[in-house]
């Protein structure tokens, strides 16, 4: 759970050992301080607004801040810690004779043992409910890195083939080949070459999201300032091209990694310049779609994305040119950016224009999700 949506700082969400394998988080231990007061406190100010002193309405109360309690923590803890004080507060503060605690109340045990059904179901449910949940985010993350090395294991052994068979014809051929021919021989090689490197980006790119456990760091960042980067970079390797920035007026500050970032809407230029025809002018265009969300999309005026590529386009499988091109295969570029768009909290997708070339968009979250994995 996290907390209703509050933006606990790390060190709240951080587990500690209490006794034996019970762990805590202090997280934990405000939202049942917090309930808890809470429900005192209304009760106390209810009872002294009713000239009748009717407390029926207590054990109610105490039954949601025990219910509350054990949904929005984690373990057994501190539903558990809230059922037993709500029974002793029900039983000292708002029972007669008040101020005093009698276990020999009729219906005491019976609102203990309510209380402690409620908590206790409650959070079993939740922690199964996070178990599947936590279940279905490994299944999603063990199919998108399958996905990856499939890719890369066709986008590394491709351009190495090319760059040996260009070679070994200028060491075995050298004497018989015109000057044209070799120069045809090394730009084929350095072409080769340039594709694999942008792999090797990617692939560390993958690294950097981690293992299993790992986190994904963000901080805000200027998303002007990422999409300049990724333009920059990419205006040095196809100067024919031209490109169009199209920014808001308002600065916009989004939780990410920039680095990871700037490598999704370099692949996505680099895709549109690769794969999408005759290309002449690229657009990135940025916008705030709502209070929650920015937008970032990259156009072409190309030829287009085949229709039957677009259900497949970002799982890895998809050939985005010729398949006398095979090379230029962007299957781990665009899983990639899938995978870090999603790691982000975001959203990927695309489309063909009516007018003609292809457009991709990223959505990205501008308040940052602090839901971590409490185990």
């Amino acid at each position: 759970m996290n907390g209703g949506g509050i933006p606990w700082p790390k060190a709240w969400t951080k587990r500690r050992r209490a006794i034996g394998k019970l762990t805590y988080s202090l997280r934990d231990c405000a939202i049942f301080l917090l309930l808890f007061l809470l429900s005192s406190a209304l009760c106390l100010v209810l009872r002294h607004m009713d000239p009748n002193n009717d407390t029926s309405y207590v054990a109610v109360i105490f039954l949601l801040e025990v219910f509350l309690t054990a949904f929005l923590t984690d373990g057994y803890v501190f539903g558990v810690l809230s059922a037993v004080l709500s029974v002793l507060a029900v039983d000292y503060a708002f029972t007669a004779p008040y101020w005093k605690v009698s276990f020999v109340i009729t219906g005491f045990p019976l609102t203990f043992f309510v209380m402690m059904f409620i908590s206790v179901a409650t959070s079993m449910i939740t922690s199964r409910a996070r178990h599947m949940a936590a279940m279905a985010r490994e299944a999603e993350r063990q199919k998108i890195y399958s996905n990856l090395l499939r890719a890369v294991s066709h986008d590394i052994r491709t351009p190495l083939t090319g760059i040996v068979g260009a070679t070994n014809v200028l060491l075995e051929e050298e004497e018989n080949l015109s000057p044209q021919q070799r120069r045809e021989l090394l730009a084929d090689a350095n072409e080769d070459a340039q594709w694999l490197i942008r792999v090797v980006e990617n692939l560390l790119s993958v690294t950097r999201l981690g293992a299993e456990n790992t986190k994904l760091i963000k901080t805000l960042e200027a998303a002007e300032e990422v999409i300049e980067g990724s333009v920059a970079k990419f205006s040095k390797r196809y100067p024919q091209i031209k490109i169009k920035v199209l920014l808001p007026e308002q600065l916009l500050m989004v939780p990410m990694d920039p680095l990871l970032i700037q490598q999704v809407l370099t692949n996505l230029l680099e895709n549109a310049a690769l794969h999408g025809g005759d290309v002449t002018c690229v657009e990135v265009g940025l916008e705030r779609k709502d209070d929650d969300w920015v937008m970032i999309t990259v156009s072409d005026d190309g030829q287009g994305i085949a229709p039957e590529k677009l259900p497949t386009l970002f799982d890895g499988s998809a050939q985005s040119g010729p398949r006398s091109d095979v090379k230029r295969n962007m299957g781990i570029g665009l899983s990639l950016c899938r995978t870090v768009v999603r790691a982000h909290g975001g959203r990927i997708s695309a489309k063909n224009k009516q007018g003609g070339g292809a457009s991709f968009c990223v959505e990205l979250p501008m308040k940052e999700d602090t839901h971590e994995d409490q185990g």
